[in-house]
């Protein structure tokens, strides 16, 4: 029992029988012997019972055969009398069971040879041990004489043909096997073995080793880089760019921008297909400061997908797909815009099927004799009624006869034709070699550049044209035969995808309008093809009209076409809400420019933008006021020329014009300011009180000065995509402080264009009260002074406001500001007729001071 467990005997036996045989490590047979010759190497029977423990190895256990040669290399450097009769006794066993069991046990002679062959390798055996062998095998090599030779051979034949004094004798031994071999007729099993043993001693002469291309070493360095060092991490990222960035940039020899754009396609081609994103990446970083190798890369993407589907071949699909996919990281890392990408993806499924002009010649034909055939069918159609009568009654519990269902049945009609619209230009219905029904590579194409920018690709502004792709590669899918599983798995992962985040897009404009109809919100998905068709043409003739009218348009602007009745248009540039004209310096600006409150308002804030309707209007004030200043001064001047002499008729008229035009000044101002704080109300409630410090600016045309004489008619004012707009002034401080004006066009459907038509609206209506105002009190001056009295110092109307408390605007109102200047005098002159107050002082006209204290004064009030 437990007594028995700490015996030097029992420890031998766990030792032999329980953990050698499981020993499956070099390890562990090291620690195996340590043990033995520690703790039981001075005994002699426990070196006799290892001795046999090596020798009784299981027939089944070829494996243990490498591991018990080591055991026995390893004793036999410390005790030789324990492994030299090991050798011995598997030679003699070898031999006898040649001799007397040839064919009795192939597997323990198989299993004795593989032995000698290990003992030979770890120099236990000596080698002429496992040569006497192979030669005992030779002189009757068939049967199981084969296997064993063969064996023997795999073993240790590399070995011995790799020693010196033995490769002769190991040679000779394998041409004789050949020899034998091809002299006897042997099955292919024999043969196949003979032949593997042979050349695993002797492998044939390999090909010349192809000789390692040696690179300059700034292009190694770059390939180390690239190929070797960069991983998709920030840290390997960065550090990459770093090192490119410390290139001899300037030197024009060396090339770097071409080197780093060649070596930045092959590490994504032959590197790993992760590490797109990481060149895409160091591309991105390296633009800030050398945008040449950003150039090149987009430039050299492009060319390469263009080439693969013009010459579509099996053996570049995967460098396309490739390439793609840098195409779209390059978008992630906003290396290019969104209209490459879509641009790309029309022509993945457009290239190569265009619509030639014959089709469409041929279509339009056909969609016209199809029409006038509908419509004489129409006419001709047949009424069915109760007037007409019926042809046969069914009674109520009759049946109908089979022959009669038969005959009832319709006939299984052929899909009709459907010819091209003449808007369209692409149709996959248009035969082309590089693109065959049953070639599935460009679904693959749009897949993989979906799956990379879709997240950044779909967004509210994109929509409409990711609508319209939708329908347009759907259409295009129709007409496919099949679809393999690969792609079209691939397909639905990237419709997942991109309806995830159309979900996501129309989710926002949901909660934010507040209307929810509880429908489905992402892309649509048609079932026939014929929908996906229909789908395509109207968003092609939406398109092909919208670029019509916009071009148009342009043309009209710029001078280069006629309006409505041959009349040239005359305005600035529209646009739409991406695209912003460059307007010209406003000429109408003057009479508000030396106004110091109103420039420091404008340049304070770039945010403020006025309408042109309201520079219209303070324009026609300013008329209406001219015309009255003429005609009061034709009165002053009739009634000065019955009461004063020259001198003081021409005082009195200088001094009325100085008050009417003080007046109009302070109405212009008092509008200007108005128009200009409910712009910066309606900046702020539309835009967040923010404006873009940098909007692109359109192209520039050369406008054609109208004809003279020539009233040019307004237009309406509409956006690039036709629809019709309210026109904002959007006024921006320039490079050197100069402020520029630049006209936007929003469509009136927008919150923000409701808004200010609202403002509009109420500042038009106030605007005509304050003429319909200022008129009537010119018409009433006028009448007054021609009857020969004031309006506001008839005495009539002085006891009414006598009382009445002034206010310093009442004042200015009434007597002008105190811009003249006037000096004191001391001579004064009757009270004019008609409630006129006191004369002018002495040096009114030859002083040019002012008037004086005994002018208009407040003693009457």
């Amino acid at each position: 029992g437990d007594e028995n467990k700490d015996t030097p005997h029992y420890k031998l036996m766990v030792l032999l029988e329980q953990e050698l045989p499981e020993c499956n490590r070099r390890e562990q047979v090291d620690e195996i012997a340590e043990k033995f010759c520690v703790n039981h190497g001075s005994s002699k029977n426990s070196r006799k019972r290892l001795s046999k423990t090596l020798f009784m190895v299981p027939r089944t256990r070829l494996d243990l055969l490498p591991y018990y040669s080591r055991m026995a290399a390893i004793i036999d450097r410390i005790y030789p009398d324990v492994i030299a009769p090991l050798a011995i006794e598997l030679e003699q066993q070898f031999h006898g069971q040649a001799k007397f069991k040839k064919n009795v046990n192939p597997e323990g002679r198989m299993k004795t040879a593989r032995y000698l062959g290990e003992l030979t390798k770890f120099r236990v055996a000596p080698p002429i041990v496992a040569l006497r062998c192979i030669r005992r095998c030779l002189d009757d090599f068939s049967g199981v004489n084969i296997d064993v030779a063969c064996c023997i051979l795999e073993s240790c034949g590399r070995y011995l043909y790799r020693t010196k004094h033995t490769v002769a004798k190991v040679t000779t031994l394998m041409e004789t096997m050949m020899r034998i071999a091809k002299a006897k007729h042997l099955d292919d099993r024999s043969q196949a073995l003979i032949n593997s043993a042979f050349y695993m001693v002797k492998p044939p002469p390999a090909a010349p080793r192809k000789q390692a291309k040696v690179y300059p070493p700034l292009e190694a360095y770059l390939r180390h880089l690239l190929l070797v060092k960069l991983q998709p991490e920030e840290s390997s990222i960065s550090m990459v760019s770093k090192q490119l960035l410390k290139f001899p940039w300037n030197d024009p020899s060396q090339q770097c921008g071409t080197l780093i754009c060649r070596i930045m396609l092959k590490a994504c081609r032959r590197g790993r297909y992760k590490a797109i994103a990481a060149v895409a990446s160091v591309a991105a970083i390296v633009r800030r400061s050398k945008s040449e190798v950003a150039v090149r890369l987009v430039d050299a993407c492009l060319e390469e997908i263009q080439w693969a589907l013009e010459h579509p071949s099996f053996r570049d699909q995967q460098r396309t797909v490739t390439y793609v996919r840098l195409l779209g990281e390059l978008y992630a890392a906003s290396l290019i815009t969104a209209q490459i990408i879509i641009d790309q993806l029309y022509r993945f499924i457009n290239f190569g099927h265009e619509i030639p002009q014959a089709l469409h010649e041929v279509s339009a034909k056909f969609s016209s004799t199809e029409m006038s055939t509908m419509s004489e069918e129409k006419q001709e159609a047949p009424v069915f009624n109760s007037a007409s009568g019926v042809s046969q009654a069914i009674q109520e519990d009759e049946e109908m006869e089979d022959a009669n269902l038969l005959e009832t049945k319709e006939e299984p009609q052929m899909p009709k034709m459907v010819a091209v619209s003449k808007y369209s230009r692409y149709d996959p219905r248009v035969p082309t070699p590089i693109d065959s029904p049953n070639s599935v590579f460009r679904v693959k194409l749009v897949c993989t550049l979906l799956e990379v920018s879709a997240k950044t690709l779909v967004t509210r502004n994109n929509l409409p044209t990711l609508e319209g792709f939708a329908a347009s590669f759907q259409r295009y899918l129709f007409t496919k035969v099949t679809l393999p599983a690969e792609v079209e798995f691939a397909l639905l992962d990237t419709f997942d995808i991109l309806d995830s985040q159309w979900r996501k897009i129309t989710s926002k404009d949901i909660k934010k309008d507040g209307s929810d109809t509880g429908g489905d919100h992402g892309f649509t998905r048609y079932d026939t093809w014929i929908d996906a068709h229909n789908a395509t043409v109207a968003k092609e003739e939406e398109d092909a009209l919208a670029e019509q009218r916009s071009r148009a348009r342009l043309e009209l602007m710029a001078g280069y076409g006629k309006a409505d009745g041959d009349v040239p248009l005359e305005g600035d540039l529209v646009v739409d809400d991406d695209v912003l004209g460059e307007m010209e310096e406003d000429e109408e600006s003057d009479e508000s420019g030396g106004d110091s409150e109103s420039d420091d308002d404008m340049d304070d804030d770039a945010g403020e933008h006025m309408t042109a309707d309201s520079v219209n209007h303070d324009m026609e004030v300013e008329d209406d006021f001219s015309e009255e200043d003429d005609s009061e001064d034709e009165t002053d001047d009739e009634m000065d020329d019955e009461d004063f002499s020259e001198e003081e008729e021409i005082d009195e008229d200088a001094y009325m014009k100085q008050l009417e035009e003080e007046a109009f000044e302070r109405e212009l101002r008092r509008m200007t300011m108005d128009s200009l704080e409910k712009g910066k109300n309606l900046a702020r409630a539309s835009a967040g009180g923010k404006v873009a410090d940098y909007m692109p600016s359109g192209s520039q045309f050369i406008r054609k000065k109208p004809i003279s004489d020539v009233k040019v008619e307004e237009q309406e004012n509409l956006a690039i995509g036709g629809k019709v707009g309210v026109s904002f002034q959007l006024l921006k401080k320039g490079n050197k402080g100069k402020v520029e004006a630049k006209e936007l066009i929003v469509p009136k459907e927008t919150n923000l264009a409701k808004l200010a038509s609202k403002q509009d609206d109420e500042a038009a209506r106030e605007h005509d009260v304050i003429k319909a105002r200022v008129l009537q009190y010119e018409a009433e001056s006028a009448e007054q002074e021609s009857t020969g009295g004031n309006v506001y110092l008839e005495q009539t109307k002085l006891q009414v406001i006598r009382n009445r408390q002034l206010s310093m605007e009442d004042i200015d109102r009434n007597f002008g500001t105190a811009r003249g200047d006037r000096r004191a005098g001391p001579e004064t002159r009757k009270p004019m007729e008609g409630g006129r107050g006191p004369g002018r002082g002495a040096g009114g006209r030859s002083g040019r001071g002012g008037r004086g204290r005994g002018g208009r004064t407040l003693k009457n009030f």
